[in-house]
């Protein structure tokens, strides 16, 4: 059940501070790295910076060793409760870890958030087996079905055509996410749509991931989904 191919930017208070409307018209998601951010910013400017930008908003909490970049520093759930009341709608998402029992979102299941579950691994890929017993072990959520994101780290392009497969064949009954992180990976951040992975995730500033890639390249190698100079996406019908 794939959706349209939409474009996540992957953002921390350094690209959101001096970030304008006008630069996020091919984004269709911002996702908010709150680990990415002071809890300063977060509890005094965060609110009015995301309306200003009229997009919908995925808030990601990644603790220090889960993640490639440094975090600014260690939240609690307290710190996150006031931007959680104040976007808690099903057009924004929250993302929860799949191989991890606890989370700073409380209640997140009781929330109106569209939730993306995700595994992550910076070491190695996933059997198909795997993501199946993860997608039917998760916690049922109040709002419209869950998305399951699995970003990985191929050994070759031979284990990330496999895992794209595979991930083409989990979209047949789950609205899924792919990711092969680091070089090799680059065919599932472009061209996932090919194989039914609904969402992409690009940057506007340095890299927050292994081999993610900038907005600017992916319009340059994805001009089938743009319209001549405007840069506009075409819009597609969801499944």
């Amino acid at each position: 059940m794939p959706e349209s191919f939409k474009i996540v930017a992957t953002l921390g208070e350094d690209d959101i501070r001096h970030l304008q409307k006008k630069d996020t018209k091919d984004i269709d998601v911002l996702e908010i790295r709150l680990d990415l951010f002071s809890r300063n910013y977060i509890q005094k400017e965060m609110k009015k910076k995301i309306k200003s930008l009229g997009l919908p908003a995925l808030f990601t909490y990644r603790r220090a060793e889960d993640s490639s970049v440094k975090s600014y520093v260690k939240l609690f759930p307290e710190d996150v409760e006031g931007i959680l009341k104040d976007f808690n709608d099903n057009s924004n998402y929250l993302d929860i870890e799949l191989n991890r029992d606890d989370t700073i979102f409380r209640n997140y299941d009781q929330l109106n958030f569209r939730i993306i579950y995700s595994y992550h691994s910076f070491k190695k890929s996933i059997y198909a087996k795997e993501m199946k017993d993860f997608i039917q072990n998760a916690k049922p959520v109040k709002k419209k079905n869950p998305i399951f994101k699995f970003a990985i780290t191929p050994e070759d392009i031979e284990e990330t055509a496999e895992f794209m497969n595979d991930i083409k064949t989990l979209s047949k009954t789950n609205t899924v996410i792919g990711i092969c992180m680091g070089e090799t990976g680059i065919l599932s951040r472009v061209f996932g749509d090919y194989f039914n992975s609904s969402y992409t995730y690009i940057t506007l500033g340095a890299p927050k991931a292994p081999g993610q890639i900038s907005i600017d390249t992916f319009r340059k190698l994805r001009t089938d989904l743009f319209k001549g100079s405007s840069t506009a996406k075409e819009p597609k019908e969801e499944e």
